[in-house]
């Protein structure tokens, strides 16, 4: 696109066309109720109020902002770990646990509670192992109930959609008639694509649930792990010596991030790990890693690949300065080839353990090399992201006149 026009504006009121705030609003709206409807987070402590939970995903609203293809990475990672589970339920023939049952439970939407008063939350893999031994209901567990918990509100997600179909139709309108758009726009343009794929991996995972299901089992923890563990001496033992879980003989949460790097930060925050934090939730940053999964691989591949082309796509729009063209244009560069260096060693890493014939009870999410590796273009990438997200305001300050002309249809078609 070529958007280089001579004539250049300020800030332009609107009270008969496109103007500077139109811009603004437009972008900004579209964002938030992208970002916003698609967050999908894990249940909260029980004591967490709903002001503190919505803090806690206006928190995670802020690194969505900052690099929203990580979202997405994050969701796939999730429904990577839920399509496993319903497989192996699956293969134990178990044929009616499905996705939105297994990411309820990995989201901590299930806990179990024990005569001695223990309770914590367990995985769909210990729930497998429970339901092996006869010690949970799956009834209890049902897709009715569990939509009965999730809050998915369908008016926001209707204006959601409707706003981004209708801001999208515009720029590609724009598009067409020779229009300029702007860099904001632009912007906007990347987090719809990348909200689009993370709506997808989410799909099926319950949303702002805040009470978690609670399956009583008859009998102690210590008696509980003898039951599933026959034959097992250390049984006692396992009761006391545990970091993720009480069950993590049969579902360590491992490999993930947190685990693999914050559990070597530990020191510096001991209650974030301590055996009452475990009991209390599965927290967010709990991060699993993306399985070698072709689908799923080939799809984030996609989405990481359109989201830095469509920055690259804005090589030739019109800035105010020289410079300011110059520095989009190598970060828009690096950026996207900080996306393939990532997937490079990311799939470099799989071959080498696959090689070495690394056990899974064995590999980390994140392996020494790897982790410096990723430090590395992590600092890159917030560097280059900064300028991505500062650049767009900036230049609204000067623009192409052409980027306030109005599309023919826009005045005659309501939107938000």
């Amino acid at each position: 696109m070529n958007n280089a026009i001579d004539a250049r504006l300020g800030w332009v009121s609107s009270p008969d066309g496109r103007g500077t705030i139109d811009i603004i609003w437009g972008c900004l709206l579209t964002i938030f109720l992208c970002v916003w409807t698609v967050l999908t987070l894990n249940v909260p402590a029980p004591d967490k109020s709903e002001w503190g939970f919505t803090l806690t995903k206006t928190r995670w609203m802020g690194i969505a902002l900052f690099g929203p293809e990580w979202l997405t990475a994050m969701a796939g990672a999730q429904w990577s770990i839920a399509r496993r589970s319903v497989q192996q339920f699956r293969d134990g023939d178990v044929k009616d646990w499905t996705m939105r049952q297994a990411f309820f439970a990995d989201m901590g939407g299930v806990r179990i509670r024990l005569c001695d008063g223990e309770e914590f939350p367990v995985t769909s893999k210990h729930i497998y192992v429970l339901l092996k031994f006869e010690l949970v209901d799956l009834r209890k567990i049902t897709k009715k109930v569990i939509d009965d918990k999730s809050k998915a509100d369908w008016l926001l997600k209707s204006v959601t959609i409707g706003q981004t179909v209708w801001f999208l139709l515009q720029c590609f309108a724009r598009l067409q008639q020779d229009l300029s758009i702007t860099t904001l726009e632009l912007s906007t343009v990347s987090f719809v694509a990348c909200t689009i794929g993370t709506n997808i991996m989410w799909w099926s995972k319950p949303k702002d649930v805040f009470v978690p299901i609670v399956l009583d089992i008859d009998c102690t923890l210590e008696v509980l792990l003898k039951k599933i563990r026959p034959g097992t001496p250390d049984a006692t033992r396992d009761l006391m010596n545990w970091k993720w879980s009480p069950l993590e003989q049969e579902d360590d949460l491992r490999p993930n991030f947190l685990a693999d790097v914050g559990g070597q930060l530990s020191s510096l925050n001991q209650a974030k790990f301590s055996q009452a934090a475990q009991k209390i939730r599965f927290r967010n940053d709990r991060l699993p890693p993306i399985e070698r999964d072709w689908l799923l691989n080939g799809f984030l591949g996609i989405v990481s690949f359109c989201f830095g082309a469509i920055y690259v796509a804005g090589w030739n729009i019109s800035f105010p300065t020289y410079a300011e063209h110059l520095a989009w244009r190598i970060c828009t560069l690096t950026i996207f080839s900080l996306v393939l260096a990532f997937w490079v060693v990311d799939m470099s890493i799989a071959i080498l353990n696959k090689s070495k014939k690394v056990s899974i009870s064995d590999r980390q999410a994140v392996p020494p090399v790897q982790l410096v590796l990723y430090t590395f273009i992590a600092s890159v990438y917030v560097i280059m992201r900064l300028y991505l997200l500062v650049e767009p305001f900036a230049s609204l300050r000067s623009l192409p006149a052409v980027a306030f002309k109005t599309v023919d249809w826009t005045l005659f078609i309501p939107h938000v």
